[in-house]
């Protein structure tokens, strides 16, 4: 029998770090080294898929850690929480040997109390960049340095931002980018049918920013780019394409970038569709990709789902993005929450096909060099075989 290796996630969605467990169990599947058991705190799509690969998964308490956590009531129920995922990854366990425990996410707890109760090596796998609360930054990078034998960082920045908080940590802490498998050309029909639902005739230019609605995710921060374009009379063909739904805590978000929508009169050139299943279509349907993260992204998979499809990215200048964006190479880096330059490079990259062709290309390159998944699993199996080796090389 395959050595097993337990990951532990926090939610059952398709977003940044569902999709990096559902490549990881891909790769791990594929390498034919492990066999990966995924444990997640509710049912979604994450889990469909999962069990069309034949996947064992199971729905059970995590330890999760929420916002709601750090309140009075909420840390007066964490040791039941806690007590009652360790019960519940013991029952899933049912006495099997498991070679690592993969913890994914800051967010679960779960699964690292219960690898170091039952003295199993433990590979933390770090996809944030918490920079407030002070109080939840610094607990939850402790418990990294007590409780993990290898950090498994998703970007430099991640190992930086870790390695401020927690110094002693530089001999166990491993860089592994994310990455992507070889993307399918989507047919002509696919990509034309998008671009319908988007509302953009075959001589618009798409805007597209695809992610969770979220206050850091800086939707209304493109918005009000868009604002400025419009009242310069510079929106000429651009059609803006805003793709994903709220995110826990944030339902009340798309009423309100909607209206801001209509204050600023730019029904015309704004849609938001749904979350995509398969943002490969999407992509090839955009000319211009956004990524204008008010707060730190730890990675950004939309960036390098986009320079696949060879779009040019506008990103933050902050984060994982830094790592992934090369600024008037692959894209345009644009100062976090400022609309203003993020309407000048918007405008810039509509005003030149060729600059939008070239970056594209430029992207795809860097892309398929440093964040295809092939790299990324043969540096994740390294680890799994070495978790408590300081020297090992990845």
């Amino acid at each position: 029998m395959k050595p097993l290796i337990l990951l532990v996630h926090q939610s059952a969605d398709l977003y940044g770090s569902d999709k990096v467990l559902l490549s990881l169990v891909k790769g791990i599947l594929d390498s034919g080294e492990f066999t990966p058991v995924v444990v997640v705190p509710e049912s979604g799509a994450l889990i469909t898929i999962l069990n069309a690969l034949h996947v064992e998964v199971h729905v059970a308490e995590v330890g999760k850690l929420k916002r709601s956590v750090f309140t009075p009531k909420g840390l007066l129920h964490l040791p039941w929480r806690l007590a009652q995922a360790m019960r519940a990854l013991t029952r899933i366990v049912n006495g099997r040997s498991i070679a690592v425990v993969h913890s994914n996410t800051l967010a679960v707890v779960g699964g690292a109390l219960w690898a170091r109760w039952h003295k199993v090596p433990h590979v933390w796998h770090i996809h944030e960049i918490l920079l407030s609360p002070r109080v939840v930054s610094r607990g939850l990078t402790l418990l990294v340095r007590w409780l993990a034998d290898t950090a498994m960082c998703n970007s430099m920045r991640t190992q930086q931002w870790l390695l401020a908080e927690q110094p002693s940590l530089a001999r166990r802490s491993k860089v592994v980018f994310n990455g992507l498998p070889d993307q399918p050309e989507p047919s002509a029909s696919a990509v034309a049918a998008f671009r319908q639902k988007a509302g953009a005739k075959s001589t618009d230019l798409v805007v597209t920013l695809l992610g969770r609605i979220s206050r850091i995710k800086g939707q209304d921060v493109l918005i009000e780019a868009a604002g400025i374009l419009h009242a310069e009379g510079r929106l000429g063909r651009l059609r803006f394409v805003v793709i994903g739904d709220a995110g826990p805590g944030q339902e009340n978000l798309p009423a309100q970038l909607h209206a801001r929508v209509r204050e600023l009169h730019l029904e015309n050139h704004f849609t938001f569709l749904q979350y995509e299943a398969d943002p490969n279509i999407a992509w090839h349907g955009t000319d211009i990709a956004v990524v204008p993260s008010v707060e730190p992204e730890s990675f950004g998979m939309v960036a390098i789902e986009a320079m696949a499809a060879s779009r040019p990215v506008i990103a933050s200048a902050h984060g994982g993005l830094l790592d992934i964006v090369i600024d008037n190479e692959t894209g345009l880096l644009v100062p976090p929450n400022d609309a203003v330059a993020l309407s000048e490079a918007i405008n810039a990259l509509s005003a030149d096909q060729a600059l939008r062709g070239s970056m594209g290309a430029a992207g795809r390159k860097r892309q398929q060099q440093l964040f295809h998944l092939d790299g990324q699993i043969d540096k994740t199996l390294k680890i799994y075989h070495h978790p408590n080796g300081s020297s090992t090389q990845v």
